[in-house]
């Protein structure tokens, strides 16, 4: 059984927050330890997030609890009545993970009977001391740049094999179907790219540039593109002679294709195949007019991929 980095993490991080709490001469220290469990996630940023909010929610709640235990005593019934009115306040606020923990600290002053100061000191030391621990232990969080650059890199490959497989044939069913399974694959990638880059991005607490989400979310909308193009592909049967221009053009995209890349270029080499197709000699009959037809709307796509790029460049 392999056992995680943040099982690691959190374990550290409860087994010192109960250490510390009995340093302090803290009563019920092992809740530090319970909310040090709570509080540790996945990114340093949710921790963050998650922290905060427990410890503003923890003031409003000692003081919709001090107006409950004064009106009904120190009772199951002020309890009730305290998350009755704290449960719908905390949910509003988006602060919905700080009730369960906020609510057992709230429960001390229930099981002493008081809300005297140094038990309210009490319970606000336990949250800091518990909250505390769990944002040293997210300090570290493993490094994804490797990570989002391996899958950049099977994305490109995929993105590849797929143009130049393309530029291959049109009307070979065996082919398409290679593409199908290709497009499978990249779109497993990008998913996996985004992943890491929206990790990468949580972990920095003061990032604001999203440009690696922004990729993946670009190259999966070409991805939606070049579906379309092997759907289409399916259908457009010509003479290879009418069909050259645009599977030259496609082995040129494969053969420039890259992240540095802005596309202008190719949208260059694109115009000149629209104008190559504007010399041809009209469709004589209806099938040839519905295959010219799909093979320009398969040129059209081509200039949408290209402009997809071009635009996420500016």
């Amino acid at each position: 059984m392999r056992i995680g980095l943040r099982t690691i993490k959190t374990v550290i991080a409860a087994t010192l927050a109960i250490i510390i709490a009995n340093y302090l001469g803290l009563t019920y220290p092992s809740t530090a330890g319970i909310i040090a469990i709570l509080s540790v996630t996945n990114s340093k940023k949710s921790s963050f997030k998650v922290g905060i909010g427990r410890i503003i929610a923890l003031f409003v709640a000692i003081i919709i609890a001090y107006g409950c235990y004064q009106l009904l005593g120190y009772t199951p019934l002020a309890f009730g009545l305290y998350l009755l009115i704290y449960i719908p306040i905390a949910a509003r606020a988006d602060m919905s993970e700080a009730i369960p923990v906020n609510s057992v600290l709230i429960t001390h002053f229930l099981n002493e009977k008081s809300m005297r100061p140094e038990l309210v000191k009490n319970a606000i030391l336990l949250l800091l001391v518990g909250v505390g621990l769990a944002l040293i232990a997210n300090l570290y969080m493993p490094n994804v740049r490797d990570d989002i650059k391996s899958s950049k890199e099977k994305v490109d490959t995929y993105i590849k094999l797929l143009l130049l497989k393309m530029s291959e044939a049109f009307d070979t069913t065996s082919i398409t179907t290679d593409c199908q399974l290709i497009c499978e694959g990249a779109a497993k990638s990008i998913s996996q790219g985004e992943d890491y880059a929206r990790r990468h991005l949580d972990n920095h607490l003061l990032a604001s540039d999203g440009y690696e989400i922004s990729y993946f979310q670009m190259r999966r909308v070409q991805l939606n593109v070049l579906e379309d193009m092997v759907k289409l592909m399916a259908h457009i049967e010509v003479e290879e002679e009418v069909s050259e221009e645009i599977k030259h053009l496609l082995v040129r995209i494969y053969e420039t294709y890259g992240e540095e890349n802005d596309g202008m270029s190719l949208k260059k080499d694109v115009e000149k195949v629209y104008k190559h197709y504007e010399t041809k000699p009209l469709p004589k009959t209806r099938e040839e007019f519905e295959n010219r037809a799909r093979l320009y709307q398969f040129l059209t796509e081509i200039q949408t991929f290209i402009d997809i790029k071009v635009d996420f460049r500016g």
